[in-house]
């Protein structure tokens, strides 16, 4: 009985495996939201100001993206160093067309994930709770419009605005990034928590 009592203590080894590939994944994600906390420099011809992002690149504001599926959610605190520029509380959200490519790394057009990034607010008494919104990062796939990019576009949305506030050099670095998940599909997440396969899936 003893014995049986240690072994079932002792966490499964796919379950322990599969929490340290998402650690990693994880590690690697904010690694590159790290290194993208200072945006790209832009080169400036002519003394010219760079100009704003070009139309084709933009991405519409995802509305009503807080009713997709929930991926998952993260913080990111302090002693990291993409805190400064996505530290807090973050959910991942993937619209239904998206969902497919999350179970096989093969992302249709038209998927959306959304980052949605929150400060958090410390009450001192050991609860932490989610505060105002930070902003929210967008993933857009279409293979023909963002060719360049991996087939994924990217936006990024200061809380309270619908207009896409990057500009080229940071896509191109958001690619650049992502390029790294190219086996799945450009996307760091992992739908971890869905529950149970499909009746079509073994």
């Amino acid at each position: 009985m003893g014995a049986d009592r240690d072994r079932d203590a002792r966490p499964a080894p796919s379950r322990l495996t599969s929490a340290m590939l998402n650690a990693a994944v994880f590690a690697l994600a904010i690694s590159c939201w790290a290194s993208a906390a200072t945006p790209p420099a832009v080169a400036i011809a002519d003394g010219a100001v760079a100009s704003a992002a070009r139309a084709e690149d933009r991405v519409a504001y995802p509305i009503g993206y807080s009713r997709w599926t929930h991926i998952r959610s993260g913080l990111i605190t302090a002693k990291h160093p993409a805190f400064p520029r996505f530290g807090g509380l973050h959910h991942i959200y993937a619209n239904p067309a998206s969902l497919e490519g999350y179970r096989n790394g093969r992302y249709a057009d038209g998927s959306v994930l959304v980052y949605d990034l929150f400060e958090t607010r410390d009450h001192g008494d050991g609860i932490v709770d989610q505060g105002p919104r930070r902003q929210i990062d967008v993933m857009v796939k279409d293979s023909k419009r963002f060719a360049a990019t991996g087939g994924w576009g990217y936006a990024e949305f200061a809380a309270g605005t619908t207009t896409d506030r990057l500009n080229n050099a940071d896509r191109d670095g958001c690619a650049a990034c992502h390029a790294s998940r190219k086996q799945h599909g450009h996307v760091f997440s992992e739908w971890t928590n869905r529950v149970g396969p499909r009746a079509d899936e073994s």
